[in-house]
């Protein structure tokens, strides 16, 4: 037990540092060597736990896709609130920075292994995860009296998730006009439109 729970534990590590390496040289110039180097570890260390670079590559996409989606899921953990879930999303689903590892991995994966069946699954696995979300929390708001929606749930739930990753393109890509600040107060008053609920506010 303890023998998995460290290898656990190292292939954590590796994928750490596959995200880093990935933001500093791009996938397209991603090595063993540069995993290994910031991972203070030998080659030898990356290739006992993934076959080569596709899988590591692979599980990397895998392992992010399931952080992004935990992380929005444990933000919503006991709020009770639509108009503070609705928020709770916004915040967890824009990046902090232009250097979020995590979400510049998730999309250079994206396009590097634009076409790939597995990938695609992937991706279409966490964007209805997310809709899913966002579906539930603007059906409770409307339960709860809250909100008025200005359309079919799942089609505004989806405009959320599209724009969310639209915002998120401007952000790693460094786009000052379309900051994280910005990018979710503009998130904010599209959620008040289609809402009708005036009292959301951001949360941070």
């Amino acid at each position: 037990m303890a023998s998995a729970k460290k290898t656990a534990e190292r292939r954590d590590q590796l994928i750490l540092a596959t995200l880093d390496a990935i933001r500093d040289r791009g996938i397209a110039n991603l090595r063993i060597q540069d995993v290994a180097e910031r991972a203070g570890v030998s080659t030898g260390t990356v290739h006992y736990h993934f076959n080569d670079l596709d899988q590591l590559i692979s599980d990397v996409y895998s392992w992010a896709c399931e952080r992004f989606y935990t992380t929005r899921l444990q933000a919503l953990a006991d709020i009770e609130d639509a108009r503070d879930q609705l928020a709770a999303m916004i915040d967890a689903g824009v990046p902090q920075s232009q250097h979020d590892a995590l979400v510049i991995a998730m999309h250079d994966v994206d396009l590097f292994r634009r076409g790939s069946p597995n990938m695609a699954s992937l991706l279409q696995a966490l964007y209805d995860r997310q809709v899913a979300l966002y579906f539930s929390a603007l059906q409770l708001g409307v339960a709860q009296g809250h909100f008025h929606l200005a359309g079919p749930i799942i089609d505004l739930a989806q405009n959320f998730v599209a724009l969310e990753d639209a915002y998120e393109m401007h952000i790693i890509s460094g786009n000052g006009s379309a900051g994280p600040r910005r990018a979710r107060e503009l998130l904010l008053g599209y959620a008040r439109i289609v809402t009708g609920c005036a009292e959301l506010s951001l949360r941070s």
